[in-house]
């Protein structure tokens, strides 16, 4: 888990709840990690994602984060979950101060 100041903890709240609200709108089911109204995601890999999400036979799992330096450990446990089953996508997504998406940084990361 990575270690936030209260801006980066804020931004990584607001950054988990706007996705989650997004995916609901869309059609998904959406678990997420610490946000009132949605269950807990399920723990894989001994970590728990910040967003679970299921529609139809897809399942997204979702790291909302405020740098990309945060989290690594935990992302290559997703990353390597993911890559077992083709209906499961992983994302990274980085949030500015107002947890707004910069970016997908899915193919930023590089893993060895």
């Amino acid at each position: 888990m990575a270690n936030r100041s209260i801006e980066g903890f804020n931004a990584h709240s607001k950054g988990i709840y706007r996705e989650a609200i997004s995916l609901k709108h869309k059609g998904w089911y959406v678990m997420a990690d610490h946000i009132p109204g949605f269950e807990k995601p399920p723990e894989i890999e001994g970590y728990i994602p910040d967003i679970y999400a299921i529609k139809s036979n897809c399942t997204y799992i979702i790291e909302i984060e405020t740098d990309t330096e945060d989290d690594k450990e935990q992302h290559i446990a997703f990353r390597n979950y993911a890559k077992h089953y083709s209906k499961i996508r992983f994302f990274v997504w980085v949030v500015d101060s107002s947890g707004c998406r910069k970016n997908q940084t899915d193919k930023i990361f590089a893993y060895s």
